[in-house]
Formats: structure tokens, sequence, C-alpha cells
């Protein structure tokens, strides 16, 4: 498209040579003395000057649009950096979205496993505590081991929850 637009205006420039050789040929050759051929130059001084009022004309018309499509882009502009500022904001706020979803998702695995961890302990020391134990046994110290595992987890298992319920409360 650019290549067939270039030869448009390589061939207008060329067409307008040409016309002006041959004009300046044809006057040369058709009025002999030189007195004659100025009077002839000067019969056209008023289309000259209507040409060139016409293409500072033409000048200034294209000043004008271009200052146009100037005010155009601006505010094409303008329109852009919001856009872009909205959609930044809103990316922002996804991604706190997805950290607090993360923390979460962390908390709810702890959450599951300090409870599998405790399911697992009272599954050990069901069994121990149906059974009467001699102060020496080493079942019964096994027995003291689970049930302080258990109580600590149960403590973590406190805490866990009311950082959990203190970071629903406060946003």
């Amino acid at each position: 498209m650019a290549t067939s637009h270039t030869r448009k205006v390589v061939l207008t420039v060329a067409l307008i040579l040409l016309v002006q050789v041959v004009a300046g040929l044809v006057i040369f050759w058709r009025i002999e003395s030189w007195e004659l051929r100025g009077q002839f130059g000067d019969m056209f001084g008023v289309v000259n000057a209507l040409f060139s009022g016409l293409a500072f004309g033409g000048v200034i018309y294209a000043i004008l649009l271009q200052r146009e499509d100037l005010a155009l882009q601006r505010e094409e502009l303008t329109l852009t950096r919001a856009e872009l500022r909205r959609s930044a904001e809103a990316q922002e706020k996804s991604e706190r979205a997805l950290s607090l979803q993360a923390e979460a998702s962390t908390s709810s695995a702890k959450l599951a496993t300090i409870n599998a961890l405790v399911a697992h302990y009272e599954s050990q020391i069901e069994p121990l505590q149906l059974r009467n134990f001699m102060d020496a046994d080493p079942s019964l110290l096994r027995l003291r081991e689970l049930t302080e595992k258990k109580e600590f987890l149960l403590r973590l298992l406190d805490a866990e929850f009311e950082f959990v319920v203190r970071d629903e409360i406060q946003p």
C-alpha cells in the first residue's frame, strides 16, 4: 500500500515536470523574441498569485487539521491513562484477594493437620486408657506422653483458631 502511494506521488511529480518542460519548449519555439516571451509570461502573473494564495491556504488548512488531530490524540491518551489506572487498581485488588485466599488456605491446612494429629493421638490413647497400669509400666509413660502431645496440639489448635478468627474480624 505504501508503494502504491509512493508510486502515485512520483508519477504526479514527473507529470508536472513534463508539462513544465513541454510548455517551456513550446513557448521558446513559437514566440521569436525575448520581449514577447516576457510579455507572454507576465500574462500569467495573476494566475501565479492565485495558485500561491491557494497553496498558502492549503498549508493553513493542513495545520488546522493537524491541530484538531493532535487534540483528539491527547484526549485518547487521557482516556487510555484512565483505563490503565483502573486496570492497575483492579489488578491490585485481585492480588490482595489472592493473597488473602492463600493465607486462608494455609490456615485451613494447618487446622486440618493439627486435627489429623489430634485424631491420631486419640486413636493411640483410647486403647491405653482402658487398661490398668502399674506405676512403673512403660505403657503408662507412653499414655502420658501421648496425652501431653494431644493437649499441646489442642492448645496449638485453639491459638490457630483465634488467629484465624481475629483476621476474619479485622479487614
